[in-house]
């Protein structure tokens, strides 16, 4: 998406609340990228009321107000209302508009169960974890699931959620349910075992590994990729940077601590990719 956006109305004194990703609006551009960013999530949103009435009041718009009070008495459709607010700002192209408001249509006819797991879904790739936790375990709670399937990805899903915050423990216990139903067992056992490496010193490890033989394949698999890690880092140019720093000057001491820990919290930002 590349283009100019020319501002219209004006900013808002109240915002508008988003309650699904606790979001705060405070023009009708932030509206236009909400819905943008937000197709499986912004459905039910574009046809209250309330909407209209601040886009009407804290925006300053009284005539696209009128156009989305025409479309909720006749056809209250969220794609339309999404269509009328994108042309009216001029947002996107006529493509893109009719894209987007496809994707809007499909995500509003979903069940209801499948919905919910999609926010969840777009809650944990947008790093809000704990509200993405909150969404799958009211869903397996109440066996809001339509499958096995979609029941195995709350499971996994949520481990991925607590893995990501750390809280490996937790993590293991959840990446285990998932690998007890079969339909992933591999994938599931490779992150439960992951989690566990994560908590664990030396010793402890290989009892773990002595108490549960069913990881044996996957902790071998798992010491053959950390040696070739290993063994590839050794000929990275970071590495040498490292320790050209720690075995430097006393005075490059610093440094490398606070490169190291720069690299710490990049690592921390790019683990849920092993998940």
């Amino acid at each position: 998406m590349s283009y100019v956006v020319f501002c219209k109305g004006k900013t808002a004194k109240k915002p508008y609340w988003i309650e699904d990703l606790k979001l705060n609006l405070y023009s009708i551009e932030e509206l236009c990228y909400y819905i943008y960013s937000n197709v499986l999530l912004c459905d039910s949103e574009l046809v209250k009321p309330e909407l209209a009435f601040w886009i009407k009041e804290e925006c300053g718009l009284p005539d696209l107000y009128a156009s989305i009070d025409v479309v909720l008495h006749k056809d209250p459709r969220p794609e339309r209302v999404a269509a009328q607010i994108f042309a009216y700002m001029d947002y996107l192209g006529k493509q893109e508009r009719e894209t987007v408001c496809g994707k809007i249509k499909k995500a509003a006819a979903l069940g209801i169960n499948e919905r919910k797991k999609s926010r969840g879904d777009l809650l944990y790739l947008g790093g809000k974890y704990g509200e993405a936790i909150k969404t799958y375990e009211d869903l397996l709670l109440k066996e809001a699931y339509d499958d096995e399937k979609m029941q195995h990805s709350l499971l996994y899903n949520t481990g991925c959620c607590y893995g990501n915050m750390f809280y490996y423990d937790i993590a293991y216990e959840w990446f285990m349910k998932a690998a007890a139903m079969e339909i992933d067992r591999d994938g599931d056992m490779k992150a439960a075992l992951f989690c566990k490496r994560m908590v664990l010193d030396e010793m402890r490890w290989k009892v773990f590994l002595e108490e549960h033989k069913e990881f044996a394949v996957f902790a071998a698999a798992m010491e053959s990729e950390q040696e070739a890690f290993l063994e590839q880092w050794e000929k990275e140019a970071l590495t040498k940077e490292l320790e050209g720093l720690k075995r430097g000057p006393k005075g490059r001491e610093k440094e490398y601590y606070v490169r190291l820990t720069e690299l710490v919290e990049e690592w921390k930002r790019g683990i849920h990719e092993y998940f």
